[in-house]
């Protein structure tokens, strides 16, 4: 039977727009499809409405956005935490997670074509974005409430499901160039997509997509809002000294030899007796990244089956550059021992023989740390679906896997060559060493290579079982199992890289099996009124099992007005992320802590000096075997109105609690009260109270509870036809109303509504799309805005003002062949708002929520032979 495209119910085009797509035979049959939310096959006549939002990238990529990560972040819905900008200060392998709701990655399910992708290897809770090419994404079907009962026990905060192309014929030659006004941040892409067969006609298609894109980094030096709010480090080259020598006037004191001058531009005085480094003039805003993909898929349909086989694969390679390497404490010289010891200090006072000095360094002369993560992803799946005795069922199994490589690519010392280089006088930490010597101490080579897999086969069935006297009654069920495993391998001269973040870690293994049954069921009650009836049983092996209810209804009094809403359960295991991850110190968020005990208030006391004040400590981070699950429960109520049929509107209440979060202790919390957290304080001499500190503990665990709340809202409207073409308005909108959370069981609760409380990142009260568009005949148009609301910013210091980017762009198309779009984005150049966060390296503006390229103008094209 010969198909044909049948036009959507709602011809929209823009940012979010509800739409869903069916097929029709020539005498106006229609197909049955499957749309996220549901496991039962239906009619586009019968579906109406759903609480999905569906976004047809080619309009996104209009406004100039080229990679998955900047689609998922420009929806109204998603405030992530991570992005590919943090790893310019973290070890996370340079990826990108989405975060509907304001929630951690791990609480978004993240689907290709249904199916789950492994997550991550070094981040390990989410599948990296990055993994996903955009030039086979077709649309993104977003499930906004929680899909515990459907998908997963772990879809708490929804379901992310990318659709790839189901064929394609003839041969696509793409191109996009991106440059910004500013220094830094090119980008350039290059995709070849081709396919041959007709899945109508010929019964077979297969195509396949090679795709590569380059960014330039953009440094801190480059964008001058950037370099406000920076501080001093306390360690610098030439080196700080703590001074001792008994009897001396300068005793307990620290110096550096290289004063008043210092070694500018990068060390300058910090105080009367020290320099202080400016580490962000070797500090990247966001990374160099190469992105290779290719995709292949071969389709064949036979009488009503159809089979598909499906390979991914992806390379992500992400360079960072941060401040060289600090060494606080790297090792004690002796006057009249070593060579390069001053004889006078800045001061003037003469040092006394057999003085010592504790050094305090920064490795300059081997230039910034460079950090090259390479992440693989790689995925096979096979599909079967039909149609058999009247029921439709879906089969399939996957296999998918991400390894990712941490390189140290420069700049990194070793702990044990730079402390002998030191003590036998092959370095001159007060100044100019001989040629080569710092190099002899540099460690180059891979430290940590992680690699999670995952492996499922799944089966479900759907149909229409009887007549009620208001419809049809459907129903569905279906199983799935999933083979989980974690291998995260620390190489060993990852124990000798000073400042990498996993110098003192070891390698862990895990491995889990999940197996699943789930059903749901369509009961038409009465005419206007249907319920969806769902559970899940899942059952892991490591963390027993869970039953997952959801209840759900659409009630349609009239045509142009629905109502709907749904209450439901979650579960989520901790991820094997979440018990395995390898214990690592790392320099805690932050350069202007105080030891409660040894600098109290500020003021060094109980044997402690300068060193102990104003300055970054260690904090140790790890997985955590004695986890408990967490649980959740979420509502939604809403409602969609069509006033007339070229405008529609919804409004959608949500509302989610998470019991026991799974996450970190932020260090402020720690630091802010020691007297509480005393235990976390972990010493050189656990023996002496007094002794230097030589971390905070901050392993992985259970904190607390969660509740947060808000309305979704919605508006298209495709205005008459003009003289001067169509034209047409979309947005989507998300207002959180409610987002408080614990930090200990039973503890207080922390509110991050628009603002920085205690650690805690803020979640914007407002964000939304606005899409205006236009077209006539060959030539379309779009304008877009993209805007976040202001919060009050780190220690309530002041308001960080609201954050808006226009993005415009023209696109002409010439016989369907050949496609030209031309653009700018952040039309007005909107520079990030200021803020005075001290969680990341990127410093004057919260790298999470804005970015900080400024203008771009960019051109991308494409020609179909």
């Amino acid at each position: 039977m010969k198909r044909k495209q049948l036009v959507s119910a709602l011809a929209l085009i823009g940012i979010g727009a509800h739409v869903h797509l069916a097929y029709a035979d020539s005498q106006g049959e229609l197909e049955r499809v499957e749309v996220t939310g549901s496991n039962i096959k239906r009619s586009i006549k019968q579906e109406k409405a759903l609480p999905v939002t569906v976004v047809r990238t080619e309009e996104l990529t209009k406004q100039g956005f080229t990679t998955v990560e900047q689609v998922v972040n420009s929806l109204a819905t998603n405030q992530s935490n991570v992005v590919a900008a943090g790893s310019v200060q973290s070890v996370s392998g340079g990826a990108a997670f989405a975060g509907l709701r304001g929630f951690n990655p791990q609480y978004t399910l993240v689907l290709l074509d249904g199916r789950r992708v492994a997550n991550q290897a070094i981040s390990g809770v989410a599948t990296d974005l990055n993994a996903i090419p955009l030039s086979v994404i077709e649309r993104i079907d977003i499930l906004r409430d929680g899909a515990s009962a459907l998908y997963g026990s772990d879809a708490i905060g929804g379901v992310m499901n990318f659709i790839t192309k189901k064929s394609y014929q003839g041969v696509t030659i793409s191109g996009e160039f991106s440059a910004p006004q500013h220094a830094g941040g090119k980008t350039g892409n290059a995709s070849l997509l081709g396919g041959v067969g007709d899945l109508a006609k010929d019964g077979w298609n297969l195509y396949g997509v090679l795709s590569y894109q380059k960014s330039n980094r953009i440094k801190v030096t480059d964008r001058e809002f950037a370099t406000q709010n920076q501080s001093l480090s306390s360690i610098p080259y030439p080196a700080n000294f703590l001074y001792q020598s008994k009897g001396n006037p300068g005793d307990g004191n620290v110096y550096n030899a290289a004063m008043p001058n210092c070694k500018p531009p990068y060390s300058v005085p910090l105080d009367a007796t020290r320099c202080g480094e400016k580490t962000w003039l070797w500090m990247d805003l966001t990374p160099d990244v190469e992105q290779f993909t290719a995709d292949a898929k071969f389709s064949k349909q036979f009488g009503d089956h159809s089979l598909n086989v499906q390979y991914l694969g992806a390379r992500n390679i992400s360079t960072t550059h941060i401040g060289p390497t600090p060494m606080n404490g790297v090792a004690t010289l002796t006057a009249g021992v070593n060579k390069y010891f001053p004889t006078v200090l800045s001061d003037g006072t003469p040092v006394t023989p057999g003085a010592t000095a504790l050094i305090n360094l920064r490795s300059d002369p081997l230039g910034p740390r460079i950090t090259k993560s390479t992440s693989d992803t790689q995925r096979l799946a096979v599909n079967l679906e039909g149609l058999v005795a009247g029921w439709d069922y879906r089969t399939g199994a996957a296999y998918s896997s991400n390894k990712t490589t941490i390189n140290y690519n420069g700049g990194y010392v070793n702990s044990d060559l730079i402390e002998q280089a030191l003590l036998s006088d092959k370095i001159n930490p007060f100044g100019d060493s001989p040629a080569g010597a710092w190099q002899s101490v540099e460690l180059n080579g891979d430290g940590w290579i992680s690699k999670y897999e995952t492996a499922l086969a799944d089966f479900k069935a759907s149909k229409e079982l009887f007549a009620l006297p208001a419809g049809n009654l459907a129903a569905a069920f279906g199983g799935e199992v999933r083979h989980e495993k974690l291998n995260s391998q620390i190489q060993d001269l990852a124990q000798y890289a000073i400042g990498s973040g996993i110098a003192d870690s070891k390698s862990t293994q895990g491995s889990r099996n999940i197996s699943a049954v789930f059903a749901e069921m369509e009961v038409p009650v009465v005419k206007g009124l249907d319920l969806q009836l769902a559970a899940r049983y899942d059952k892991y092996s490591d963390f027993g099992h869970a039953f997952n209810p959801k209840v759900a209804f659409k009630f349609q009094p009239v045509d142009r007005v629905l109502f709907r809403g749904s209450a439901s359960r979650g579960f989520r295991a901790p991820s094997l992320f979440d018990i395995f991850q390898p214990a690592a110190k790392t320099y805690t968020n932050g350069n202007d802590l105080n030891d409660p005990v040894r600098c109290p208030n500020g003021t060094p006391a109980n044997g402690g000096n300068k060193t102990d004040c104003g300055t970054s400590f260690f904090a140790q981070q790890g997985g955590n075997k004695n986890l408990k699950p967490e649980r959740a429960s979420s509502l939604t109520l809403g409602m969609v109105f069509e006033p007339v049929k070229e405008i529609t509107t919804s409004v959608d209440f949500w509302w989610t609690t998470i019991h026991q979060v799974i996450d970190v202790l932020d260090n402020d919390l720690i630091f802010q009260d020691p007297v509480k957290y005393a235990d976390r304080y972990v010493r050189v001499n656990p023996n002496d109270p007094y002794s230097k500190l030589d971390y905070v503990s901050t392993p992985t665990e259970n904190l607390g509870n969660l509740s947060a709340a808000g309305v979704d809202a919605s508006f298209a409207w495709r205005l008459p036809k003009t003289p001067y073409g169509n034209f047409g308005i979309t947005l989507d909108g998300t207002y959180t109303s409610k987002f408080v959370q614990q930090v200990e069981k039973d503890g207080i609760y922390y509110s991050r509504l628009s603002q920085w409380n205690n650690g805690l990142q803020p979640i914007l009260r407002w964000k939304h799309s606005l899409g205006l568009n236009w077209s006539s005949g060959s030539w379309s148009a779009l304008l877009a805005q993209n805007y976040m609301s202001g919060y009050t910013d780190y220690k309530a210091s002041h308001n960080v003002k609201p954050y808006s980017n226009w993005n415009l762009s023209s696109t002409y198309v010439w016989q369907k062949k050949l496609s030209v779009t031309a653009g700018v984005k952040n039309l007005f150049d909107q520079e990030p708002p200021y803020s005075n966060q001290n969680k990341f390296f990127q410093k004057g503006f919260d790298p999470i929520l804005a970015d900080p390229a400024g203008r771009a103008y960019f051109m991308k094209a494409s020609y179909k032979f």
